[in-house]
């Protein structure tokens, strides 16, 4: 009997315990829209500079040149991107310079950004030994990345790494030379 009377009244528990969850539990669908910002932008992070002591021989050094890419189109715009860059020579404001072809990016590195998520871009461009256009004014400027469609979506960090040639010849003073870099949409 007292068994009898234990599964009776387990059965009702469990009976009841079933009625109220469903009595109360409910599906709520939630739908989301996300719609497609309109950036595509590129900006400097950091103050590339490099020191060098003559020797009295050719030298070479390099600097770090950090970029930072937004696309926040989405894929329904995200057709891609080219990134370009070109400079001034480097001079000292008293008629001294480098040779126009003394900048050279060697190589170019790309992550996510620190706190976000991206899809990285698929590059096409060879971008290693790619002469930085540089003159007077500045010329045409070169492709030096890019991401083809689909890729390069979110924060993008860029760092290329300029090695620049210093003839032994140079006349000791600060130098300075303007890096331009763009992005336009497009594989």
């Amino acid at each position: 009997m007292r068994k009898s009377l234990l599964i009776a009244l387990l059965a009702g528990t469990a009976a009841l315990a079933a009625t109220l969850a469903a009595a109360g539990a409910t599906n709520v669908t939630v739908n989301a829209t996300v719609t497609a910002g309109s950036t595509l932008s590129v900006a400097g992070t950091g103050s590339p500079a490099f020191n060098l002591t003559l020797t009295g021989n050719d030298q070479t050094t390099s600097y770090a040149l950090p970029v930072q890419i937004v696309d926040a189109r989405g894929l329904a715009t995200g057709g891609g991107w080219n990134v370009t860059v070109t400079s001034t020579q480097f001079s000292d404001g008293a008629g001294h310079t480098f040779p126009a072809t003394a900048s050279t990016i060697t190589n170019v590195t790309t992550g996510c950004a620190a706190g976000s998520t991206c899809t990285l871009p698929s590059n096409s461009v060879a971008n290693t030994n790619l002469g930085l256009p540089s003159g007077a004014s500045p010329p045409a400027a070169v492709k030096f990345l890019n991401a083809a469609t689909g890729t390069g979506l979110g924060r993008i960090d860029v760092n290329a790494t300029v090695s620049v040639a210093v003839p032994a010849n140079t006349i000791a003073a600060t130098y300075s030379s303007t890096i331009t870099v763009a992005i336009v949409a497009g594989p």
